[in-house]
């Protein structure tokens, strides 16, 4: 059951992102592209996490999630992992966004030389608040002494959320470059501060990304201008 309900995710993805084409080759902040899109694809993970799956099916999606995160790193794709397969297949890269490409934000602001001091702390600082909480708590939950050994490093979780914090307030600074990008940042560091400094990161930013990118797909589509009907001989009469 496992092997077929992984086989039938690679057709299923494949399919969509197939159907989608249209709309995920706008640009960004048109259609489908980004983040809208990304939680698309992500909505039908969220029956993976609660429970509701019968053994076999949940390792079948196990093992399509493991299997397109590996497929992402050997082809080079940085976009959301559970398009990786579906894009190797089709041969084109889709711009979609998942929750791991929030590291994206915070290393924007230290991969150019035009942005300044504060900027380049503020996505050191992101980019490690944004690793800790990545990689301590999954290593954590193993059983074991390695396990108990890790869960002991917890104890620095709110220096981790106190980093995302402080890069908020670095980005929250008026400077020269683009605003919009800056301030989105900025709300970005905050929102993930706040959820580490209660304990919900990183699980929170999948249902997050999610239902916010769904509400932002359905704005972008309703706000889309109307293709122009295009008339031909056989209309025209």
């Amino acid at each position: 059951m496992a092997g077929g309900t992984g086989l039938g995710l690679v057709v299923a993805y494949t399919a969509v992102v197939a159907v989608l084409r249209p709309v995920l080759g706008r640009g960004a902040g048109r259609g489908l592209s980004g983040w809208p899109g990304g939680a698309l694809l992500l909505l039908p993970m969220l029956l993976y996490p609660i429970g509701v799956l019968p053994d076999g099916a949940a390792l079948g999606v196990a093992l399509y999630v493991e299997f397109s995160v590996l497929a992402a790193g050997l082809s080079g794709y940085g976009g959301l992992e559970l398009a990786a397969l579906p894009a190797l297949l089709l041969g084109r890269r889709p711009v979609l966004y998942g929750p791991f490409n929030a590291v994206d934000l915070a290393e924007r602001g230290i991969r150019r030389r035009r942005h300044r001091a504060p900027e380049r702390i503020a996505g050191v600082l992101a980019v490690a608040g944004l690793a800790w909480f990545w990689v301590v708590p999954p290593l954590a939950a193993v059983r074991g002494g390695f396990g108990e050994a890790v869960d002991a490093l917890t104890v620095l979780d709110p220096v981790a959320a106190g980093a995302l914090l402080a890069a908020a307030a670095l980005l929250a600074v008026p400077a020269p470059g683009p605003a919009r990008l800056r301030r989105l940042r900025a709300a970005a560091f905050l929102l993930l501060g706040l959820g580490a400094t209660v304990g919900a990161l990183p699980d929170v930013l999948w249902p997050a990304i999610i239902l916010t990118g769904l509400a932002v797909g359905a704005v972008r589509l309703a706000a889309a201008p109307a293709r122009p009907r295009v008339e031909t001989s056989s209309t025209a009469h």
